[in-house]
């Protein structure tokens, strides 16, 4: 029979390689034989890997008292910083959050400088400070990482350091810092599996922020491959909720709808407050979509998140009510100082608002923020917005040169040929020509229309529609099957059309809630539908045809 002692250094060989389960047996095994502070620790640690959150604390939080009691200070401090940010994640407990770093800071004064002292000021920095003061800390920590070889440390200074500069718009000083890290993360430099997941993670973030596509691409794959491989939960899913929003923005919204459910579904088993990051990017997606009450379902208790901004304010256009879109954005950006990198999608959205209300004037200073973003970013995504932005300006005020703008904002998405920026660039241009080019404005009119509806952006199509029905031109003859239903999709669209909800269509069918909420949405999305009454709607259209 082995001793606690072999278990726990058999159950730590097994966390080096990532053997999540056998690691949990062998400290399980140690905690059988004697309670002690390692084994408790390491099972811990195994049973976050395998998203056990909530077990996974208790036993990080009996090893720190332990570690404490016995005087081992570094140790016990270096579990009080990784329970701080748990505590977020899993409740988004904020208090909680400041007084586990507290106990940190109290039990590392007076210890001689070490690496802890290192991490408990870059983590503290991470979930607290302005972007200006994490680089600072960023920076001070890479040199305590130096100072004691310690890789981990250093590739999560250089990220979020590269994070910070990212979001102060100096971007590829950022991103070169970032790259670096994950040069680190992916070249086998760093001892722990937790640093490799974090530095995905703060890379994502950043690629995300700067708009860059194709970075974001690049990396979720990778980082999705590293998850798959490693049976990481977290990264799993945060990478889904990152993919998730780079599918959307690049206009594979069906295959978006499934990371994004995949996502919210990960996180619901394990860290639960940080669902609502992928439940606002659905929410978006779902605007989009023309979902507008399915959107507002979604966003209804989120109204206070930074994240829900963007949706909520989409929402409240597409119901033409642009004096409360523009309350939500202005609000959320302030007027305090010049914006900063993440305020670019919300000036977007603020300049349309801006001129549906008919002020000029607040539209054009307005996109010369979004144009000054852009240009310190040099991201081909948010150049072509202010392109966008400013030929709506133009347009709006008569001038002739809007067609340059959204031209040249066509120019720099050739990649994007697919996205809403770009076809809803082709529906600015149409707008453009209709009274000085008849047969321009039709042209550009049904391609943005094609493109809506193959998006399945019901919403914009209408509005395409619309403008090809004044030009005297018919739009289109009827909604499109935007995919082949499948054999229980079409039950559960039969169901729908019979008034039934999810959680009826669920009994009815002997499926989870989750799984039918699911095939709704697929059965929307493939209709083109904006809400479950037009789907019935649909489906009774449907059925008279054959009857006939």
């Amino acid at each position: 029979m082995s001793t606690s002692s072999e278990c726990i250094a058999d159950g730590y060989g097994a966390l080096n390689v990532g053997d999540w389960p056998g690691a949990r047996t062998r400290f399980e095994a140690a905690l059988g034989v004697e309670d002690s502070a390692e084994a408790h620790d390491g099972l811990g640690m195994s049973l976050w890997w395998l998203n056990e959150i909530e077990a996974a604390h208790k036993h990080r939080a009996s090893a720190y008292v332990s570690f404490k009691k016995s005087g081992a200070l570094r140790r016990a401090a270096g579990i009080a910083i990784w329970l701080a940010r748990e505590q977020v994640f899993l409740h988004g407990n904020a208090s909680a959050m400041k007084g586990w770093f507290a106990r940190a800071e109290r039990l590392l004064n007076g210890l001689d400088r070490c690496p802890e002292q290192g991490w408990l000021a870059l983590m503290r920095a991470s979930m607290l400070a302005a972007p200006l003061e994490l680089e600072r800390v960023a920076l001070d920590a890479i040199e305590t990482a130096r100072e004691f070889n310690d890789a981990d440390l250093e590739a999560m200074g250089l990220a979020f350091g590269g994070l910070a500069r990212v979001a102060l718009g100096r971007v590829d000083e950022g991103m070169a810092c970032l790259d670096e890290a994950m040069a680190m993360a992916t070249g086998g430099e760093l001892a722990g599996f937790q640093a490799i997941s974090e530095t995905f993670c703060v890379t994502l973030s950043a690629c995300e922020l700067a708009g860059d596509l194709v970075r974001t691409e690049h990396w979720c794959h990778a980082a999705a491959e590293f998850a798959r491989k490693h049976n990481c939960q977290f990264l799993s899913a945060y990478c889904r909720t990152t993919y998730g929003g780079l599918l959307t923005a690049s206009g594979r919204w069906r295959d978006a709808e499934m990371e994004l459910l995949k996502a919210i579904e990960t996180f619901d088993l394990g860290h639960r407050a940080l669902r609502v990051h992928a439940v606002l990017k659905l929410a978006d997606l779902r605007v989009c979509q023309g979902r507008l009450e399915e959107a507002q379902a979604l966003l209804a208790g989120y109204e206070d998140q930074g994240g829900a901004v963007l949706p909520l304010a989409r929402l409240h256009m597409a119901r033409g009510e642009a004096q409360l879109a523009k309350a939500v954005l202005v609000q959320a950006i302030g007027g305090g100082s010049a914006p900063e990198l993440y305020h670019a999608p919300l000036l977007l959205l603020l300049v349309e608002a801006l001129l549906a209300l008919g002020d000029a004037d607040g539209a054009h200073t307005t996109a010369q923020q979004l144009a000054e973003l852009a240009r310190k970013s040099q991201s081909d995504l948010l150049m072509a917005q202010a392109d966008i932005a400013e030929g709506q300006v133009r347009r709006f005020l008569g001038e002739p040169r809007a067609a340059e703008c959204f031209q040249s904002a066509l120019d720099g998405l050739k990649h994007y040929e697919r996205s809403l920026v770009v076809s809803r660039a082709r529906l600015e241009m149409a707008r453009l020509l209709r009274d000085s080019d008849w047969a321009g404005a039709v042209t550009w009119a049904r391609a943005a229309l094609a493109s809506f509806e193959r998006l399945g952006a019901t919403h914009d199509a209408d509005e395409a529609a619309k403008l090809l029905r004044e030009l005297g031109v018919g739009g289109r003859t009827g909604p499109r099957l935007q995919g082949k239903l499948t054999r229980r999709e079409a039950e559960v669209l039969a169901l729908v059309a019979s008034g039934l909800n999810n959680r009826e269509i669920a009994d009815r069918l002997f499926i989870s809630a989750k799984t039918a909420e699911h095939h709704v949405s697929q059965v929307l999305s493939k209709l083109g539908a904006r809400s479950r009454a037009e789907a019935a709607a649909l489906a009774l259209s449907e059925a008279q045809g054959n009857d006939a």
